[in-house]
């Protein structure tokens, strides 16, 4: 019974998105990277390069530096929707669970997650094949591509409860979450947090190394630079399995949801 409560409160949080203009633009931003960063495919020697080439540009990119924030922007949208329409206060009355009507609304930002990075894979798939190269390795990365998702959902959860606990106050919000996505953002490309052993560090808490540490190592390099060949060096013994990067992420997803739902319960209707 409880399971499909939850799988109702979802799908009505679906409906919802379906009218918000928001969700439409985020998909296409989620194309737009990819298909900008095509211009780059001149400088792609092999198959492997361009392959390469299209799905870093989707990890350190969209997901970096657009998936978090919009993450945080449409969870503001949807945990002050009722508050905003003044309907809260009936779904309490039915009742309506808040843990779950909150648990329903994070769900539906995974979900969303794990499909702004399949869509922007799938057009990197299509550009790749439109212009000729064999997507060698794409379906590996693909997958490397949605358990980024997943990180980069887990990463936004901390501003996602800020957003809850400072209660309607955007602008902060998005400023925080500004902040936070470019500094992980800058994290990934320092050496210093991508060299860190496996335990309570920022190279392992935080989603941007954490996920750097995950993704690079499932590239091709049958053919690479000798500048790469000396940072794969360093950086190579520091890689992180599944069970760590999953690990982390499902520790973190509970604290910060159960923090969530916390403040969420306690807010005044």
């Amino acid at each position: 019974r409880e399971a499909r409560e939850l799988l109702k409160l979802i799908k009505c949080e679906f409906w919802k998105l379906k009218r918000k203009p928001l969700v439409f633009i985020s998909v296409f931003l989620s194309t737009l990277l990819p298909l900008a960063y095509a211009i780059f495919l001149a400088d792609a020697n092999t198959d492997v390069d361009a392959t390469n080439n299209m799905m870093s540009g989707l990890f350190q990119l969209s997901a970096y530096l657009l998936l978090m924030p919009l993450l945080v922007i449409l969870a503001s949208n949807l945990l002050f929707e009722e508050l905003d329409n003044d309907t809260l206060k009936n779904l309490v009355t039915i009742p309506v669970n808040r843990t779950k009507l909150v648990l329903s609304k994070m769900l539906v930002l995974l979900i969303f997650a794990i499909g702004f990075m399949a869509v922007g894979a799938l057009v990197n798939l299509a550009v790749l094949l439109i212009q000729g190269w064999n997507p060698v390795g794409f379906w590996t990365l693909f997958q490397v591509g949605i358990g980024e998702g997943v990180i980069m959902w887990a990463g936004a959860l901390p501003c996602i409860l800020i957003v809850v606990l400072l209660n309607k106050n955007y602008i902060v919000s998005v400023v925080i979450t500004f902040f936070y996505t470019i500094a992980n953002y800058i994290l990934t490309n320092n050496e210093a947090f991508l060299t860190q052993p496996f335990g309570l560090n920022a190279g392992t808490l935080l989603p941007g190394p954490l996920a750097f540490r995950w993704t690079f190592q499932f590239y091709d390099y049958s053919s690479i630079s000798e500048e790469l060949a000396e940072l794969l060096e360093r950086i190579s013994p520091y890689y992180l399995n599944n069970i760590q990067v999953f690990g982390v992420i499902v520790v973190e997803a509970i604290i910060f949801l159960a923090l969530i739902a916390f403040v969420y319960r306690r807010r005044e209707i």
